[in-house]
């Protein structure tokens, strides 16, 4: 007997099994009161007639339905199928949550939580200062290093970390050295270009609203260059200290970078722009890096005389 033959067998078995747990059963005497004669330990086969039978209707269901292999009795895929669609759906209405929070307005605060937000495509950016003919920018003088000096009295205490990341960052867009040559008591607010020699270095620092009523409100940074002979040639950084206490209280040292990255852009000659995609977006928003514009801008800057 071959392997299709046991496999008829034992099918036909299974059903004269399911067929005889149907029927009555009587314990002793059988229904005309004489024995009850037990059944052999197997099971009558198919006829040869009814297992070329089931060989003929396999052949069928399996033309009928080639993908289900090739038995034709084996138990249906539902789960299997049932589960590819779900995973269809479920990967369906993630790839349309996905465009909706790519393309909404609405979804730049969720798309810069998740990690999703890129530089954007918009390549806006404006100048501080700019020449009124030419339109060519005012620029620092590209051969000459641009000196930072901090005053870190009202720092908070992880400061140093996101600022020397912001300074490498604003260095590496505009092309431009930018170098933290130590510390000072100067305060931000003072004039440092002087009429004749070589300008003092930037200063940066941190103050209170009170110290510095520019920072009234929701405002947590001031920056911006002073210029001499047709280039900026020092400047000055003021954060809001209590407010960036509170950023480093949080642990929010992504934040902090990204407004001392804003301020440092100030800092080489960027300006505003009303554009929420990019980085020198007058308010605080959910983006940390810079953008297309502000990069094109920063690149701009870089380029300036010797």
């Amino acid at each position: 007997m071959g392997w299709s033959d046991r496999r008829d067998q034992r099918q036909w078995q299974r059903e004269l099994e399911r067929q005889l747990d149907a029927l009555p059963t009587y314990d002793g005497d059988a229904p005309d009161g004489g024995p009850v004669t037990p059944l052999g330990r197997g099971l009558p086969g198919p006829s040869r007639r009814e297992r070329r039978a089931l060989r003929q209707a396999r052949r069928r269901a399996q033309r009928a339905h080639p993908s289900r292999g090739l038995d034709p009795y084996a138990a249906p895929r539902g789960r299997r199928a049932e589960r590819r669609r779900t995973v269809l759906t479920v990967g369906l209405t993630l790839a349309v949550i996905g465009g909706v929070l790519a393309a909404s307005p609405l979804g730049a605060p969720i798309r810069g939580v998740v990690g999703w937000d890129d530089r954007g495509e918009s390549t806006t950016y404006a100048f501080l200062a700019s020449d009124p003919i030419s339109g060519d920018p005012t620029t620092w003088r590209s051969c000459e290093p641009i000196r930072l000096e901090v005053n870190s009295e009202g720092a908070p205490r992880g400061w140093r970390e996101p600022f020397d990341a912001a300074v490498a960052e604003v260095a590496d867009a505009t092309g431009l050295d930018l170098q933290v040559v130590g510390e000072t008591t100067d305060r931000p607010e003072s004039d440092r270009s002087g009429t004749f020699g070589r300008a003092r270095p930037v200063v940066v620092g941190w103050a209170t609203p009170e110290q510095e009523p520019r920072l009234a409100g929701d405002t947590v940074g001031l920056a911006g260059p002073q210029g001499r002979g047709g280039y900026f040639v020092t400047g000055s950084v003021v954060f809001d200290g209590p407010q960036f206490a509170q950023l480093d209280g949080d642990g929010r040292r992504d934040v902090e970078r990204a407004i001392m990255m804003h301020e440092l852009a100030h800092l080489v000659g960027l300006d505003h722009v009303d554009d929420d995609r990019q980085l020198m977006y007058p308010e605080t928003t959910f983006r940390t890096e810079f953008g297309n514009g502000d990069l094109e801008g920063l690149r701009r800057l870089g380029e300036g005389g010797c």
